[in-house]
């Protein structure tokens, strides 16, 4: 049976059903020879109705659903919400059948309230599921399934409560994040203070934590956000050790090195950073670890093995070369007028405007 259970959302209280049948039915909770007047849908699953409520919502693909259920096969229980829910219904995701016998093609036919029992063959069921096929069980065997459809939400409703829930999520884990990046800066602030102090340098700091130092003034105009910025860099850790350049090449790539400002390309403190710099201008940016790779650690290799451990504040000597505008947006195409056709009086009204009405005055009527 492919029913998912959907574990963030949770159930309503329920009386069991399940606990209903066995008081009033001990015999039908044990063994598959009943009287019942069962219907097949394929020949490994049969069902019948023992209660039939005059509803109309039967359950479809993405609906989520809550039952009931108890199954047993050679007077053995095998399976029981009430214990498997704490006396609550069980809520499954609504699937496409998976195999022949699946339980899911029984209870389309259901509508909330209404209560059947299934025979599904065993050996089917087993042999599409995870578990092992258990000793008291034989090829031929039955499993009979008693199951009350308790209620029905709609796909939309679900998809719906999903998306509350995922943005929920999403929110916490990032307001969780900020607290911790929030943390880590005080962190980082002081223990680039303590390196400043100690190499006895006075860079300028910025409201968001970065500090830089201009080695060399360029000169022009500050790159804008979307503008390509062309540089050269050699990024170390707080303790000296190189972790990149493009000017070394050990790291074996000498190119400038090109981005567009501002959207994201590069970590926080480069995007906040270069946008300091005038063409020209040679720089060393102190970037905190939230404003770098956070709690990121960044793998090793090559000329440098040690990578970047997590939450590491990141040196980088800079030099910005050009910093280019993007180009702006071609003019509209207009589409070419065909002077050999004769163009009316009405469809000239639709491409020149009437001039407004013009009003004469006198010198006597002029106000003031």
């Amino acid at each position: 049976m492919k029913l998912k259970r959907i574990s963030l959302l949770t159930t309503l209280c329920s009386l069991s059903f399940i606990g209903f049948l066995i008081a009033q039915n001990p015999p039908a909770a044990t063994a598959p020879n009943n009287n019942y007047n069962y219907k097949t849908i394929n020949p490994q699953l049969k069902y019948a109705f023992i209660v039939d409520k005059p509803t109309k919502q039967h359950p479809q693909e993405g609906d989520q659903v809550m039952l009931n259920m108890q199954s047993v096969c050679n007077n053995r229980l095998m399976y029981n919400t009430a214990q498997a829910f704490k006396g609550k219904p069980g809520v499954y995701g609504v699937a496409k059948p998976s195999f022949k016998g699946d339980l899911i093609e029984a209870i389309m036919f259901m509508t909330p309230g209404d209560s059947i029992v299934c025979l599904v063959d065993a050996v089917a069921l087993f042999k599409n599921s995870k578990n092992k096929l258990p000793d008291f069980i034989k090829p031929g065997d039955k499993v009979q399934y008693f199951i009350k459809l308790v209620s029905i939400k709609p796909k939309e409703e679900v998809q719906k409560e999903q998306q509350a829930a995922f943005m929920k999520q999403m929110k916490e884990q990032q307001a969780k994040q900020k607290a911790a990046e929030a943390k880590q800066l005080i962190k980082d602030d002081k223990l680039l203070k303590d390196y400043f102090a100690k190499n006895h340098l006075t860079p300028i700091k910025t409201a968001s934590g970065l500090y830089y130092t201009i080695k060399e003034e360029g000169k022009g105009d500050l790159p804008l956000t979307g503008d390509s910025v062309t540089m050269n860099y050699t990024g170390t850790l707080l303790d000296g050790t190189k972790f990149d350049s493009n000017t070394d090449t050990a790291f074996k790539h000498t190119q400038p090195f090109q981005f567009v400002l501002g959207r994201g390309a590069v970590i926080k403190g480069w995007d906040e950073g270069v946008a300091l710099l005038k063409p020209g201008t040679k720089a060393v940016f102190y970037i905190p670890s939230p404003m770098a790779y956070g709690a990121q650690a960044r793998p090793g290799g090559g000329a440098n093995p040690k990578g970047i451990p997590a939450n590491s504040i990141l040196l980088f000597d800079v030099e910005l070369f050009s910093s280019k505008h993007p180009a702006p947006p071609p003019p509209p195409v207009v589409a070419p007028v065909d002077s050999t056709k004769k163009v009316s009086t009405d469809s000239l009204k639709t491409i020149i405007p009437a001039p407004k009405e013009i009003i004469q005055t006198t010198p006597a009527e002029k106000k003031g």
